[in-house]
């Protein structure tokens, strides 16, 4: 597959942007560049972790050739202190059992003795050279896959500590993940075609997901499991971003799908090819927003009974300065045998362009299932209590 890839850049970069082997890097002033930052801390008095931060950075530097069309690379990293039992999302959650099961190939979660224990981490999330041309655009490097880059879903308040797909889980108790994020930060090739009538198609090829970024990590080792290793991902979607001319409502959606072949040394037949959809939208006014999203995967194992689902749905209104926001989120991982819906409202302010400040109370509700037989006694887990965000970027 790298030796088709290979073929594949070589092939589109002449498709999108005939005119790069022009030497125009000597022109004078020619290339622009610009980077930005992002800061942002946690707190949650009742949470396991009262404290969480987030930091990221990014660079890009680009030239417009003679045709239009551009290049350019970009990158990024950040440091990031989650919660040490869930980080990057995946992780071992629910009531300690005498051995560990398998990991979801998709959730990245499973059941064992015990928890993580993981501290601050950095990564490098993107390194990538692109072309943007008339025809689309091409990348290659270090990068998400076009499903979750195509990603529409409720809006939510929270940037960080939201119920659906969060950065930072101050609780450790988030299962619902609708972003599609399947092969994280991994070396890989995307195509995305240009946006015509507000519709645009997308494909991205990953030899393997052997990259770990900060909120999905692929080749992350919990304890006492065997990792599943993910190979020859293919990633389709399309995305769709229209504004009404007459009432100016804003339309948005997306729909994925992925597949991979998942295996593990450990588990010899444990795995087969990991295939996950998903779908999601927004309706947005001037002041009221709302949407929701959808997840679906058969997380890659052979056994029955290990798929997982999600689905999130949400609500903001604006008022004046002040967002108010309802958000919601149910998930279900039949690998780890739970099931769980959240349930929060916030409000939030803008300061200027940079400073961004929510609060909010969120509820989580899990219940975990203690083996797979019809009568198995279930274990009941909520928490509750109140969230503060800040973010400053720019």
């Amino acid at each position: 597959m790298r030796q088709y890839l290979t073929g594949l850049v070589m092939a589109c970069a002449g498709v999108c942007a005939p005119a790069a082997a022009q030497d125009v890097w000597d022109e004078p002033g020619g290339i622009e560049t610009h980077a930005t930052y992002e800061a942002a801390g946690v707190l949650a008095p009742e949470a396991d972790e009262p404290f969480l931060y987030l930091l990221r950075g990014g660079f890009e530097a680009n030239f417009v050739l003679g045709n239009g069309a551009e290049v350019g690379l970009r990158t990024s990293g950040g440091l990031e202190k989650d919660h040490p039992a869930r980080a990057g999302f995946s992780g071992l959650t629910g009531p300690s059992e005498p051995a560990a099961g398998p990991v979801g190939a998709f959730s990245g979660l499973a059941r064992g003795p015990g928890e993580e224990d993981t501290g601050a981490r950095a990564r490098l999330e993107t390194g990538y050279i692109y072309i943007d041309g008339g025809y689309g655009e091409l990348r290659a490097g270090l990068d998400d896959g076009v499903a979750a880059r195509f990603f529409e879903g409720a809006p939510t308040l929270f940037r960080q500590a939201g119920l659906v797909n969060p950065a930072l889980d101050p609780a450790g108790r988030v299962i619902a993940r609708t972003d599609h994020d399947l092969t994280g930060p991994s070396l890989k090739v995307s195509y995305a075609s240009p946006r015509i009538l507000g519709v645009r198609a997308g494909v991205s090829l990953t030899p393997e997901a052997n990259a770990g970024g900060l909120d999905r990590d692929p080749v992350r080792s919990l304890a006492g499991t065997a990792q599943p290793d993910l190979e020859n991902a293919v990633e389709v979607a399309v995305n769709v971003s229209r504004r009404l001319p007459r009432s100016g409502v804003r339309l948005r959606a997306a729909a994925a799908y992925s597949e991979a072949d998942a295996a593990s040394a450990a588990l010899p037949g444990a795995y087969d090819k990991v295939e996950t959809w998903s779908a999601g939208g927004s309706v947005e006014f001037s002041s009221l927003a709302f949407g929701l999203s959808y997840l679906d995967s058969n997380n890659g194992l052979t056994a029955p009974g290990g798929d997982y689902a999600a689905l999130s749905a949400g609500l903001r209104v604006t008022f004046g300065k002040i967002d108010a926001g309802l958000e919601y989120s149910d998930a279900e991982d039949e690998n780890i045998r739970a099931d769980s819906q959240a349930f929060g409202f916030s409000l939030g302010r803008n300061f200027g362009e940079n400073l961004r400040l929510v609060g909010g109370w969120q509820r989580i509700d899990t219940r975990y299932t203690g083996n797979s037989l019809p009568l198995a006694p279930r274990t009941r887990d909520r928490t509750d209590g109140i969230v503060f965000e800040i973010t400053l970027s720019g």
